[in-house]
């Protein structure tokens, strides 16, 4: 699961013991620069000076912080400097903070890293593809750091009682519409060891520059006896192997009903990727079922996909997806120094490699509008290990900022011992497997 911005502040907030939320009880001044809650007064005239208010409610000064520098505390009435850029009404949320929340969010963002790897996301790529030569590859950005295990795929044969998609190796036109594309079979060369991918041939896609094509199969000549009418109500999988090498050329498969038309994520362009969507149908569906590839191109250039295995079925994903072994049985040695990943084995051509390692958090950024709801990868407890980090980084920030060295370092001490505490709770182990060296073995 994975937490906003807006719960991090607070819970860090909480974490720290500064965590006031109000409502203010009457209308500001015009010039922006009054903010009244009666519940203030409980506060004493100098106590809160140099607080932050944090407007949390929809408007123009929403998510603007301000500076405290006089509380009058009859009436519960404060001034900030400099003004907020509009009047602050009656019924207005806000949070008040003894540490500026910009400060907090960017301590957030450093202590996700001081964090790693106690806490960390597991991150997936499966954008490198076997080619029977290579015994080396390029280690993907997207897990540059942290332990690397490897699963080579299983692949999955096209043709069952269960698949509704006729002739779903595109091995052959037969049953497929092109519609502002050119769609016509790509054999194997001897110089290509990436497409095709299984066997010896499959279907390349041409999509004029600037335009939208799409390359499809109506239910009419789908096998297995599918019907429109029969589809209505169920859910439904497409999944297909679609090959795209250049971000320029967006591809999406799709699922048509009477309805909708239902897409599955974008493809990455970098390569061969698994795409799949899943859809219930819909229950007045009687004369429309589309499954097909969408393919649009960004600029004048012409667009090449090449397609190689679908699946049209009941039931969900998994069943195309789960082509992977349960345990790392590739044996890998990592070089964080060329970012080079060894196999001992080469991989078999068309296979694709799935790589797990893992990452540091998600940043939250440090734009107001977005940090709120940018998430990092934590749940609850998690969390609790990224507070302890966050605060460490806040209060070592203020030690060096503020005058009051004894009384951050009592805050330290205390963090410290949190911090040691919930990675007593929640270990980091390393799971066998990978052999790493470099400098990101962790």
């Amino acid at each position: 699961m994975s937490l906003t911005g807006a719960a991090l502040l607070s819970g860090l907030s909480g974490f720290i013991g500064d965590d006031f939320t109000g409502t203010t009880t009457s209308t500001g001044s015009t010039a922006g620069d009054v903010l009244v809650d009666t519940a203030l007064s409980a506060h004493g005239e100098d106590s809160i000076r140099d607080y932050y208010i944090r407007i949390t409610a929809a408007g123009t000064n929403q998510y603007i912080v301000r500076r405290i520098s006089q509380l009058t505390s009859s009436t519960g009435t404060v001034t900030v400097v400099p003004p907020f850029p509009a009047q602050v009404a009656s019924g207005v949320a806000y949070e008040m903070h003894r540490y500026d929340p910009r400060e907090k969010f960017a301590c957030l963002d450093e202590g996700r890293l001081r964090a790693y790897p106690h806490i960390a996301q597991i991150v997936f790529d499966e954008s490198l593809t076997g080619d029977s030569y290579s015994r080396e590859f390029d280690i993907p950005a997207s897990v540059r750091k942290g332990p690397v295990y490897a699963f080579i795929e299983r692949a999955m044969g096209s043709y069952s009682q269960w698949n509704f998609i006729t002739n779903p190796e595109f091995d052959t036109l037969t049953g497929w519409t092109a519609a502002t594309v050119t769609a016509s079979l790509y054999s194997q060369q001897s110089a290509d060891l990436i497409v095709p991918k299984y066997g010896n041939t499959c279907t390349r896609i041409l999509v004029n520059g600037s335009t939208t094509g799409i390359y499809s199969q109506p239910v009419a000549s789908m096998a297995n006896g599918i019907t429109a009418a029969l589809s209505a109500g169920r859910k439904m999988t497409l999944g297909m192997w679609v090959y795209n090498a250049t971000a320029t050329t967006t591809t999406r498969i799709f699922i048509q009903d009477d309805g909708t038309t239902h897409y599955s994520a974008t493809h990455g362009g970098a390569g061969w990727e698994l795409l799949t969507v899943s859809a219930v149908i819909d229950g007045d569906n009687a004369t429309l079922l589309t499954a097909g590839i969408n393919a649009t191109t960004t600029t004048s250039d012409k667009g090449i996909v090449f397609a190689e295995r679908s699946w049209l079925y009941y039931g969900d994903s998994g069943r195309v997806t789960s082509i992977y072994p349960t345990r790392a049985t590739a044996r890998i040695r990592r070089d964080d120094t060329t970012q080079k990943i060894m196999f001992d084995d080469i991989p078999p051509r068309g296979r694709q490699i799935r790589l797990i390692g893992r990452s540091p958090l998600s940043a939250l950024g440090s734009t107001a509008s977005t940090q709120v709801t940018n998430t990092m990868e934590v749940d609850e407890a998690a969390a609790q290990i990224l507070y302890a980090y966050s605060a460490q980084t806040l209060f070592e920030r203020d030690g060096i900022y503020a005058d009051m060295p004894e009384e951050v370092q009592a805050r330290l001490s205390i963090v410290q011992q949190k911090a040691s505490e919930f990675e007593t709770k929640w270990p980091f182990t390393m799971l066998p497997g990978a052999v790493i060296q470099g400098p990101f073995k962790k």
